[in-house]
C-alpha cells in the first residue's frame, strides 16, 4: 500500500485526456440505505441484476484485495467517434450517450492506458477498472470525489461541465485522500426536471421510479409498455435526456431538425430487416442492449406516435410475431387515426 503525492497520478490522468477527476476512500457507501429503500420499493423495474449486487455494492473492496481508494474519472459524451465506426441511425432520437461507439468498449480502454502508466509509478499496487457495469454505487464516489452533487434528476451534476459526461473507476490498494468539502448541492429550488418528465418518473427528488422512465422502457426493459405509457415515450427511438436538456446547468445542445424522409427509412430498415442483420448494424453502439427485437418494439411505438401511416405494412408483418403482436395491433389502431 503506498501512501502518495497525488501530483503522478494527476499528471497521468491529464496525459490520457482526462480533465475531470478526483479522488475518493473506500468505505461502505452513505447512501446504501437509500439504495436499499430504492429497491424495496421496486423502483429498480426488472433490472435484478441491481438487487444482486447489493452485497458487493456495499463493499467495495471486495472487488481488489486490499483495495483502499478509489480514482474516479468523468468523461464527457464524445463528439467524435473511431474510423471504423459508423453510427447507426443519426435521424432518430437517441440518447447523446449512445450515438457513438459503446462507451464500455472505448472508456474501459482509456482507463487501461492509465493504470498500464501508473504501475510504472506504482508497481507494487494493485488497480480494477470499473464503469457503470461493475457492482459500484459510482455517483456516491464520484460526489465524494468532487466531481459534482447528485441532482433532482438523478444525475451527477458539475456547476461549470453539467452533467453530460461518463462515470469511471480506478479501485486502487493505493491510499488517497477524498477532498474536505464534496461539491455543494446547486440544484436550490428549482424543479425543471421533475416538472418536465413525460411519464411522472421522477417521483420525488432524487428519487426515480425506472418503471416509469423512458430510458429504462427503450433500453433496459424487456417487457412491451402498458399502453398508458406508449403515447408519453413519443418520438424517443433509445433512451431519453429530458431531465438533463431542461437543466440549467447543462447547455443546450443544438438539436438539428429531423429528417422525416430518413427516420422513415431508418424506421423501415428496423422493422423489415432480419434481426442477425440488424443485429450485425449495431454492433459495439450501445443500441445493442436492446437486441433487435428491443429496437423492433422501439420503432412500432415511435411510428405510432408520429403517425407514419407509410409503415402499416411493416407493422402488420411484425402483428404474426408472438413478442410483438399486441403492440403491433396496437399501433396499427393508432394509424387509423
Amino acid at each position: 500500500m503506498t501512501s502518495p503525492n497525488p501530483q503522478p497520478i494527476q499528471a497521468v490522468l491529464e496525459a490520457h485526456g482526462f480533465t475531470h477527476f478526483g479522488f475518493a476512500s473506500l468505505q461502505r457507501p452513505p447512501t446504501l440505505d437509500i439504495y436499499r429503500q430504492w429497491l424495496d420499493q421496486n423502483y429498480h423495474g426488472g433490472m435484478e441484476y441491481l438487487r444482486r449486487h447489493l452485497s458487493a455494492k456495499e463493499n467495495p473492496e471486495s472487488l481488489l484485495k486490499g483495495a483502499r481508494s478509489a480514482i474516479v474519472v468523468a468523461a464527457p459524451y464524445p463528439e467524435t467517434f473511431p474510423d471504423n465506426f459508423v453510427a447507426p441511425f443519426r435521424s432518430l432520437k437517441v440518447a447523446g450517450y449512445a450515438q457513438g461507439e459503446d462507451y464500455h468498449f472505448w472508456l474501459k480502454q482509456k482507463l487501461e492506458g492509465v493504470v498500464a502508466s501508473l504501475k510504472q509509478h506504482y508497481p507494487t499496487d494493485d488497480f480494477f477498472i470499473a464503469t457503470d457495469s461493475s457492482p459500484i454505487l459510482e455517483r456516491d464516489l464520484a460526489y465524494r470525489a468532487g466531481l459534482g452533487w447528485v441532482g433532482k434528476n438523478t444525475c451527477l451534476i458539475d456547476q461549470k461541465r453539467g452533467s453530460f459526461f461518463l462515470l469511471g473507476e480506478i479501485l486502487t490498494t493505493i491510499s488517497l485522500s477524498a477532498p474536505e468539502m464534496p461539491h455543494p448541492d446547486r440544484c436550490g429550488t428549482c424543479t425543471r426536471c421533475i416538472d418536465a418528465c413525460p411519464t411522472g418518473a421522477l417521483v420525488a427528488p432524487r428519487k426515480m421510479d425506472a418503471r416509469l422512465c423512458i430510458s429504462y422502457l427503450t433500453i433496459e426493459s424487456k417487457d412491451i409498455p402498458d399502453q398508458d405509457l406508449r403515447p408519453k415515450i413519443g418520438d424517443h427511438f433509445f433512451g431519453c435526456d429530458i431531465c438533463q436538456t431542461v437543466c440549467p446547468w447543462n447547455d443546450k445542445p443544438i438539436v438539428a431538425a429531423p429528417d422525416q424522409t430518413e427516420t422513415l427509412r431508418e424506421l423501415k430498415y428496423i422493422l423489415s430487416a432480419p434481426d442477425e442483420e440488424l443485429q450485425s448494424h449495431i454492433k459495439r453502439s450501445p443500441l445493442e442492449r436492446s437486441r433487435a427485437i428491443g429496437l423492433k418494439r422501439n420503432a412500432i411505438i415511435v411510428a405510432a406516435n408520429l403517425k407514419l401511416h407509410e409503415l402499416h405494412e411493416e407493422i402488420s408483418l411484425l402483428a404474426k410475431e408472438p413478442r410483438l403482436s399486441e403492440i403491433s395491433a396496437w399501433a396499427l389502431k393508432q394509424l387509423q387515426h
